[in-house]
């Protein structure tokens, strides 16, 4: 009987180290789900886009632009490059900066006439939506696909 009192104390203690045990395994958890890799995009991205081109009043749906995209650099969530396709003919490469948001999926680019906002599908694979406004004002919609070396 006179060793009751230590037996819940001792109890109590037990039942205060499974909570902290769990405490730390639900913290670690956490921070392992909050810490997500960033993706890494350097490297080629090959990308078809249909697109319409607006000018004087017209519209012009292209379907099959094809577009190489070289991302040259990247550091954490900036990443910078440029991108080519051809336009009237003509070959066209075009210097872009972009980033990538909290959620490691939403990328940005920005470049001298437009704006793409997009989702990273996979490690091989993002979607983009590009914006162009002036002559012509330009929507696409950007499928791109890593190349592999």
């Amino acid at each position: 009987m006179k060793y009751k009192w230590m037996l819940a104390i001792i109890k109590g203690d037990a039942m205060r180290s499974m909570r902290r045990i769990w405490l730390i395994f639900l913290i670690i958890l956490i921070t392992g789900i909050c810490a997500a890799q960033v993706p890494d995009l350097v490297g080629y991205w090959a990308g078809s886009a249909p697109a319409y081109f607006i000018e004087d009043g017209a519209h012009d749906l292209v379907e099959d632009d094809r577009i190489v995209l070289a991302v040259v650099e990247q550091t954490d969530r900036l990443f910078t490059g440029n991108i080519t396709f051809m336009r009237d003919g003509e070959e066209v490469v075009e210097a872009f900066a972009g980033a990538i948001s909290a959620d490691n999926k939403t990328l940005y680019i920005a470049e001298s006439n437009g704006y793409g906002f997009g989702t990273i599908i996979s490690e091989n694979e993002f979607e983009m939506f590009y914006l162009e406004h002036g002559t012509p004002a330009i929507a696409a919609i950007d499928q791109f696909h890593r190349i592999k070396a």
